[in-house]
């Protein structure tokens, strides 16, 4: 029986690697002495090229977090609007208790953290490689319920949705920023009024047409 042989897309590095560097040198632009920056902060006509990779996470509880906003990169890896879906619907099952670590360690430590990610080959669908960055961030109450976020992959051609991996052949970063947040309180939901809400500009990331 013949094989189907996939053409392997491939991560273009630099280009990506400049993507995932812009957004947290933009991050960094936002800090206060060793504050975090500040969600309200965030304006998205001075990263207009990088909105497409970028998303904004709110934490739910310890370790889950939600999409608040989601750029066109996730909408077509999910195959659909990933705003208020949990941001573990971007994994498989067996990275999630890895997952919910490094999230809880974002908005608690805080830290930065950068993961690799691969989203495993399977009938018709080729292996796609990424890495995904998560910077936190505070919010109106001064709390770190907030992380701004990119996602940089290879190509995706087929239909499906994907879910990825937290990849162990490239090393993944965790970088303690060495500032303690404020105890943050859980928020009761994605519908809470706040920042998020009062910013519709950031909606206009995604774009189903």
């Amino acid at each position: 029986m013949s094989t189907i042989a996939f053409p392997r897309p491939h991560l273009d590095r630099k280009v990506d690697t400049a993507v995932l560097q812009s957004v947290e040198d933009y991050w960094q632009t936002l800090r206060h002495a060793d504050r975090l920056p500040a969600r309200n902060d965030i304006a998205p006509d001075q990263i207009d090229d990088l909105l497409p990779h970028a998303f904004i996470l709110q934490r739910v509880a310890p370790g889950i977090a939600r999409f608040r906003v989601a750029g066109q990169r996730l909408h077509d890896l999910l195959k659909m609007d990933a705003r208020g879906m949990p941001f573990s619907t971007l994994f498989a099952p067996q990275a999630r208790d890895q997952l919910q670590e490094l999230v809880e360690a974002s908005f608690m430590d805080p830290a930065i953290i950068s993961m690799p990610l691969r989203s495993e080959s399977g009938l018709l669908r080729p292996e796609v490689n990424g890495t995904l960055l998560l910077l936190p961030v505070r919010d109106h109450q001064n709390e770190t319920s907030r992380i701004l976020g990119a996602i940089v992959t290879e190509p995706v051609t087929v239909t499906r949705p994907r879910r990825f991996v937290i990849s162990q052949d490239r090393p993944l970063r965790r970088e303690s920023l060495g500032t303690r947040s404020p105890a943050t309180q859980l928020m009761q939901g994605v519908n809470r009024k706040g920042p998020d809400a009062a910013r519709p500009a950031l909606k206009l990331v995604v774009n189903n047409a």
